[in-house]
């Protein structure tokens, strides 16, 4: 192997193990030098390559009530949609905590009159008096971000334990894919304007993107 190539080759396992290094816990190095770490048993798993490139996937499953094709379909909507959201929690979250003490305090004054004969009345008179207190804990925590170039890599169902499940994605890949596409759509060709309402919204000819696994 040359020099040149050598050297190239200890710096992006160089980069990739620094990459890992900067994120909490352990990361897993596989022979080609990326490294693979992940953020809890269920994901989201994070991939830093040699030459500095990554990929982020996450993976959700759901229960499939009525295993029919329509049931199938709609778990895994549904598991995409938190496998997105397992994405966003896991770049950033806002987390609140608070707490709240109410006291409540009743009076009650109570009189009865007990009248044994027209001449002789008894009045007995009970006053009550009833506190509560409530403590209230209230944690929360809201996710929010936009998600740019995530696509779907794999999506199946399992007889066994009636659980479907999806695998999204995103990498430096689609985000760029994602990006050079809004910028087409924003900015029309030159030339290809009209007095047409359409050319003002930079309308496209239609066009179909894939990314395989391997290219994502």
């Amino acid at each position: 192997m040359p020099i040149s190539i050598r050297m190239f080759a200890v710096a992006g396992m160089l980069v990739a193990y620094s990459c890992a290094q900067s994120l909490a816990g352990q990361a897993d190095f596989d022979p080609d030098g990326s490294a693979t770490w992940a953020a809890g048993p269920r994901g989201p798993w994070i991939n830093i390559n040699p030459d500095g490139s990554w990929r982020l996937r996450s993976k959700f499953s759901t229960p499939v009530e009525f295993a029919d094709r329509r049931g199938i379909a709609k778990a895994q909507i549904i598991a995409e949609e938190k496998a997105k959201a397992a994405l966003v929690r896991f770049m950033k979250q806002d987390v609140a905590s608070a707490r709240v003490v109410t006291e409540i305090q009743n009076d009650l004054n109570k009189a009865t009159q007990e009248r044994a004969t027209e001449s002789k009345a008894t009045i007995t008179k009970t006053d009550t008096r009833t506190v509560i207190e409530n403590l209230t804990e209230i944690t929360s925590s809201i996710a929010a971000a936009t998600l740019r170039g995530v696509v779907i890599l794999e999506e199946g169902y399992d007889d066994n334990t009636k659980e479907a499940w999806v695998v999204v994605g995103i990498s430096n890949k689609t985000v760029d894919a994602a990006r050079a596409t809004q910028r087409m759509i924003d900015s029309p060709a030159p030339g290809n304007r009209s007095n047409s309402d359409n050319s003002s919204l930079g309308m496209q000819p239609s066009e179909v993107r894939r990314f395989p696994q391997k290219d994502w």
